[in-house]
Parts: structure tokens; C-alpha cells; sequence
């Protein structure tokens, strides 16, 4: 650690062997628009030891309501060497690895990877990201639409595949409505799940939290 008091509010909460395989577990952000900046920040910031991040995008100004880690100037630039920049200069412990591309078929998980955030927006490529997850490995979907947000978690090899839990899911045509606070919310509930797979204690696997935000209402929908 760089600084003995750094993570001190933290690990009076949970306890240091907890704090101890944060720092030393790996993780895969796919995508690191408005869930996957804001699940990355938050990791970073809780003492992550890597983060692995894929994306293929550039900042445009649509995203700036909700993209945490960006700001006006940035518009224009590829989000991927922004990001790094960015969680670096919130904790430089952390060893940030890119991984340019889009996630299709031909993608492959780096080895050692603790868990994966499917912070993507689209199903094809989550499809895509799940048939890559390695056996025995976690993946945390969480997904947005407006007022509305999903949270799940999946042991590959074990839980119902993901492309078949979803399989007659259609893409909404055009923008997707989406605000800032539902992000936040989203994603501060998928990096509290992805600590509990860390600690091998995931609260919702094969379990889909689903949130509405119209009449804060919560509900579970067993997989």
C-alpha cells in the first residue's frame, strides 16, 4: 500500500483479509461508458489490485451525463487510454491493462481473471463476453434503460447460460434513455456484488435484481 490509512475506513467495515483479496484479485470491465467508468472508479478507489478494461469507443457529448471519468475536453478522444489515465491518477496501485476492440466471438478472456462486469449496451457482444468467460469464473451483468436497471450474477459452467437466460431479448432501436443517477445506482450495486464474488460470497447468483427507480421499487426474479 502506498499509504497505511489509505483503505482505513473500508477495512474497519470489513476487515483486512477481506481488504487483502481486493488487492490482489483481477477483474474484466467490459466497456467503460456510464457503468463501466463508474464500476472502475469505484474498484480502483477500494483498492483493486488489476483492472482489465476493454472498449472501443470515443467520447461524444451524449455522453457526459452520466461517463464519470470524463470531462468536456475529452470529447473526441478514445475512452479506453482516457479511462486508464484517469483510475491511474485516482490510485496508482492498481495495474490498469487495455484491451482495445469490440467483444465478439472472437474474443479471450486474459488468464487469472477473478470475475468479469458485463458493463456493456448491447446483447450481441454480452453473448459474446459470457461464451468467453472461462468455467468456474463470475459474471456480473448489470444493464439500463431509463428509470430501470438489472443486476445478475452467473458462475460460468454452472449457472443457465447467459445467451439462453436472455435468448429472446431484443435490442432497442435507437438511444437508449438513460440518466446519472440510475447509473450511479446500477453500478454501486454491481461493485458491491462483484466484492461479495471476490469474497466467494455472491448475493445474487443465478438471482436478478431488478430496480425501478419510478416508485423505488425492488424486486428478485430467481434464474
Amino acid at each position: 500500500m502506498i499509504e497505511t490509512d489509505r483503505y482505513a475506513r473500508q477495512i474497519l467495515h470489513w476487515g483486512a483479509e477481506k481488504q487483502r483479496t481486493i488487492e490482489e484479485s483481477s477483474l474484466l470491465i467490459a466497456g467503460v461508458g456510464g457503468l463501466g467508468a463508474t464500476v472502475s472508479q469505484l474498484l480502483v478507489r477500494a483498492g483493486i489490485g488489476r483492472l482489465y478494461l476493454v472498449d472501443d469507443g470515443c467520447l461524444d457529448w451524449p455522453d457526459l451525463n452520466r461517463q464519470t471519468l470524463y470531462g468536456e475536453k475529452d470529447v473526441g478522444r478514445a475512452k479506453l487510454p482516457l479511462a486508464k489515465e484517469r483510475l491511474n491518477q485516482i490510485n496508482s496501485s492498481t495495474e490498469i491493462v487495455e484491451l482495445p476492440g469490440r467483444i465478439d466471438d472472437s474474443f479471450l478472456l486474459p488468464d487469472g481473471v477473478h470475475g468479469v462486469a458485463d458493463c456493456l449496451d448491447n446483447y450481441p457482444s454480452r453473448f459474446s463476453l459470457y461464451r468467453a468467460t472461462q468455467p468456474g469464473s463470475y459474471f456480473v451483468h448489470g444493464g439500463l434503460n431509463g428509470n430501470h436497471g438489472q443486476v445478475l450474477t452467473l458462475l460460468a459452467g454452472k449457472s443457465q447460460p447467459f445467451d439462453e437466460i436472455f435468448a429472446g431479448a431484443v435490442q432497442p432501436e435507437g438511444t437508449i434513455p438513460v440518466t446519472p443517477d440510475n447509473v450511479v445506482i446500477i453500478a454501486g450495486l454491481m461493485v458491491n456484488e462483484l466484492f461479495s464474488v471476490l469474497w466467494k460470497t455472491p448475493k445474487l447468483l443465478d438471482r436478478c435484481l431488478v430496480v425501478s427507480l419510478d416508485e423505488f421499487n425492488m424486486a428478485f426474479l430467481d434464474i
